[in-house]
């Protein structure tokens, strides 16, 4: 008596499960004589993947290395590869390979950048080069009236020397860079105020090579703009920085700390005869 698998079909000599075609684990007596071989059109597994024909469902795929199998009935399914006895890997040309590996290298920089922020050629972020400009603002920048606001600049750092000596602050000395980024942020708020122009900030300070790391920008403005006061009532420079750097400090303003002994310094007159202070000091 022979015995065939319930599942596949395929015979066998005795009542041994599990069967060693499709691996089903239940045989059912034959009433006739089967074929050996397995029938056309009879059960087969098909890869997935690839689309081998297989007589067992015993992955992985011999061509491809699937795991993914189907069972399917029927007469099989013409397979190309099977015609030029190769499989898909024999298909891909080396330039694509490179292609592919190329492709892979660049998205792994790329996520490597993106993950632990390394930077990458040609995808740095931008830095600043350099101070920002020094903007022009409405008003009067280099003298009002008869007065030079160079000299009340240089008499204003005298004055304050003094007040700073008196409570023992200490002594600044002018410094050229701390002048500019004076200008850049003074000039800066009085376009603020007049034409409503971009505000000055604190990194674009900090972008000048000044002595410190962290200076202190003090900016206050003094109103000359209501009469009978006026800017041009002040007889000489010395008089106008005294009475700039009295109001700083009768506004019970501190004596700030200087790191290494550097100020820089802008006045400016605006239109309306208001006049803007700004002091760095490192």
């Amino acid at each position: 008596m022979k015995w065939r698998c319930e599942w596949c079909g395929k015979p066998h000599e005795e009542n041994d499960p599990p069967c060693d075609n499709c691996g089903h684990g239940t045989f059912e007596e034959a009433v006739t004589q089967v074929n050996h071989e397995v029938v056309e059109g009879g059960p087969r597994w098909v890869c997935l993947d690839c689309g081998r024909q297989h007589q067992k469902n015993s992955p992985p795929c011999n061509r491809c290395g699937g795991s993914n199998f189907e069972r399917r009935t029927g007469p099989p399914e013409e397979d190309p590869l099977d015609e030029i006895k190769t499989g898909w890997l024999d298909v891909l040309e080396a330039k694509y390979v490179v292609g592919y590996v190329t492709v892979a290298l660049v998205i792994g920089i790329l996520l490597l950048g993106l993950v632990a922020g390394v930077p990458l050629p040609g995808f740095a972020p931008e830095t600043s080069a350099g101070p920002p400009p020094i903007p022009d603002a409405p008003g009067q920048g280099d003298s009002v009236g008869s007065l030079s606001l160079a000299e009340v600049e240089d008499a204003y750092v005298d004055v304050y020397n003094v007040r700073r000596a008196t409570i023992s602050g200490g002594t600044v000395t002018r410094n050229g860079t701390a002048d500019d980024a004076a200008a850049y942020y003074n000039k800066g708020r009085v376009g603020v105020r007049y034409e409503n122009a971009e505000p000055p900030t604190r990194e674009g300070v900090s972008r000048f090579a000044l002595a410190c790391e962290r200076p202190s920008v003090v900016h206050y403005e003094v109103a000359y703009d209501r009469p009978p006061r006026s800017v041009e009532q002040f007889g000489n420079e010395t008089a106008l920085a005294t009475a700039l750097v009295d109001s700083y400090f009768e506004r019970g303003h501190p004596v700030r700390p200087a790191e290494v002994g550097t100020i820089g310094v802008d006045v400016h007159v605006g239109p309306d005869g208001r006049v803007f202070v700004t002091y760095v000091l490192c």
